[in-house]
This record gives structure tokens, C-alpha cells and sequence, in this order.
């Protein structure tokens, strides 16, 4: 191999070992945040708790209209499209690492 493959390899191993510490952080407060919003801003995550603000004619109907199903499925929707991202990113890079490693044992002598 010549040296600026085996830079990028090292570099690329670099960016593996240290890709489950940022993926478990980006993941941590991911959750955290949805944790936070079911318990303080139930109005986004809660569709449960939206239909019981409807029952109880606690929304005027400009919200109710806006947030009835819509908003909670978004944000939900979208947490968990990050954390599918992330676990895709994930196996990409555990799989980019075992194929350095078998590049490695191929040109050890």
C-alpha cells in the first residue's frame, strides 16, 4: 500500500474508534430531549395527551386543528429517523472496519 492509503486507513480507524462515543451521545440526547418534551412539552410528543386536551376543550381550534395528530407525529417521526440514522451510520462503520482489518492482515507479511 502506499503511504497515503495507509494514512487514510489510520485516519478512517481513528474515525471508527471513536464513532460509538458520538453516536451514544448524539443518541443520549436524542432521547433526553424527547424525555424532556413528553414530560414538559407533552403538546409536541404526546398524541395521548393531545386528544385529552381536546376532550376537555383545553385547545382553541386554531391548535387543535395545527396539533391534533400532526405535530406529535412529526416530532416522533423524526427522533426516530435520527436514531435509525445513526444506527445505520453504525453498522456502515463497523463494517468499514472489519474491511480495514482484513486489508491490514492481506498486506502484513
Amino acid at each position: 500500500m502506499t503511504p497515503e492509503i495507509q494514512q487514510m486507513l489510520a485516519r478512517r480507524q481513528r474515525f471508527i474508534k471513536r464513532w460509538p462515543v458520538v453516536a451514544l451521545v448524539a443518541a443520549a440526547v436524542t432521547l433526553s430531549f424527547y424525555a424532556w418534551a413528553f414530560i414538559k412539552q407533552p403538546i409536541l410528543v404526546n398524541p395521548v395527551h393531545v386528544v385529552h386536551l381536546i376532550q376537555n376543550n383545553a385547545l382553541d381550534s386554531a391548535t387543535q386543528s395545527l396539533l391534533a395528530i400532526v405535530a406529535p407525529l412529526m416530532f416522533l417521526t423524526v427522533g426516530a429517523l435520527l436514531l435509525l440514522l445513526l444506527l445505520f451510520v453504525t453498522v456502515g462503520l463497523i463494517n468499514e472496519g472489519r474491511l480495514i482489518r482484513l486489508l491490514e492482515q492481506k498486506q502484513a507479511p
